[in-house]
Formats: C-alpha cells, sequence, structure tokens
C-alpha cells in the first residue's frame, strides 16, 4: 500500500511540474480561415495629390479588393484636397487590360494601382481633346460617355476645364473634366486607327 501511495504521489508530482499543452486554434464554421488568421483575399490601394490647371488640387485614389488577386474590383476616386467626393467609379481589373496584368499579385497589384492613378493626358486642359464637328455623332477618336452632348463636351473644352484621364478599357482612356468642384465623365478616348 505504501508503494501504491509513493506511486501515485509521485504521478501528482511529474504532473504538477508539467506545463499545460499549447491550445491551438479552433476552426470557426462560419469562416474560411482559422481564428486569429489573416482575411482571404486580395486588397491594395494607392493615392496621389493632383494639381491641375488653374490652380486647382485634387487627390486621386484608387483601390482594389476582392476574393483572389485575379479577380478583384478597382475604383478610381477623385476627391476635393478636403476629401469631398468628386468622381467615383469601379471596373473589374479583368476589363481594364490597359491598367492590370490577369495574374497580378497583391504588391503587383498595388504597383499597377499606383500607375492608374497617373494621368494620361498629354495635356492637363480639356482644350486638348479632339473637336466634336457639328452634325457628327461624337468627336473623332472619342467615344462620348452616356448622356453627354456636344454642347456639354464643347463647353468642357471651351473653358479649358481641368483633365484627367485614365486606362478603362483595353485601348481606351477615360477622360474626367474637372471645375472647381464639378467633375464630368466625358467618354473614352481610342486610339487613332489608320
Amino acid at each position: 500500500m505504501i508503494k501504491r501511495l509513493s506511486l501515485a504521489a509521485s504521478v501528482l508530482a511529474i504532473a504538477a511540474c508539467t506545463p499545460p499543452a499549447e491550445e491551438t486554434p479552433t476552426q470557426d464554421v462560419s469562416a474560411t480561415a482559422p481564428i486569429g488568421a489573416a482575411p482571404a483575399g486580395c486588397f491594395a490601394e494607392a493615392s496621389r495629390d493632383w494639381s491641375a490647371v488653374g490652380s486647382q488640387y485634387y487627390v486621386i485614389e484608387a483601390e482594389a479588393s476582392g476574393a483572389n488577386c485575379g479577380a478583384v474590383t478597382a475604383t478610381i476616386r477623385i476627391t476635393t484636397s478636403e476629401g469631398a467626393v468628386l468622381f467615383e467609379r469601379p471596373y473589374p481589373t479583368s476589363q481594364v487590360s490597359l491598367a492590370f496584368a490577369p495574374n497580378s499579385d497583391q504588391s503587383r497589384l498595388r504597383e499597377e494601382l499606383d500607375a492608374w492613378t497617373q494621368n494620361t493626358a498629354e495635356q492637363q486642359s480639356a482644350d486638348w481633346l479632339p473637336a466634336w464637328p457639328a452634325r457628327a455623332d461624337r468627336p473623332p477618336n472619342f467615344q462620348p460617355a452616356e448622356g453627354v452632348t456636344r454642347q456639354t463636351y464643347e463647353a468642357a473644352r471651351g473653358n479649358q476645364s481641368a483633365l484627367f484621364c485614365y486606362p478603362d478599357g483595353g485601348e481606351s482612356n477615360a477622360c474626367v473634366a474637372l471645375a472647381g468642384t464639378t467633375a464630368t465623365l466625358l467618354g473614352s478616348l481610342t486610339p487613332e486607327r489608320l
């Protein structure tokens, strides 16, 4: 009996000196990642200050998010320096091959967004855009945005509104005219066809 008590006391002493086993994260059945793991998906963002013609200052922002970096939606936004949103438009990156590669990873996507926030207009004034001839359906090499009339387009050109253009397709660049706190998507400039 003394042997048994001695053995039991030894086992209890060893158990008391042994540190507890590490806890492992448990699986949350409502999520796809273990508790404590980083969220799945892809996210990147970029922004830059833009000084337009006529001492107008804006911030160009871009962000992208999605389940994976090959299937994200990117949003471009133009705000005032105080943060008021003047223009915002989302695009699936798969539709903007001029700016986004189909197999980007998160760091490459960040670089692509940074490049997307750079003005592609050769001149930062709307009078640089091609004139819209009278009785023509549209200006040459330009596809007006829905609802943009010749009068709206030519007013932006005549007022020499600040102009910000960015890739919006495989070959085209969307152009936004800005005047103070008003932004108008004029349409897309396309390459000249010979």
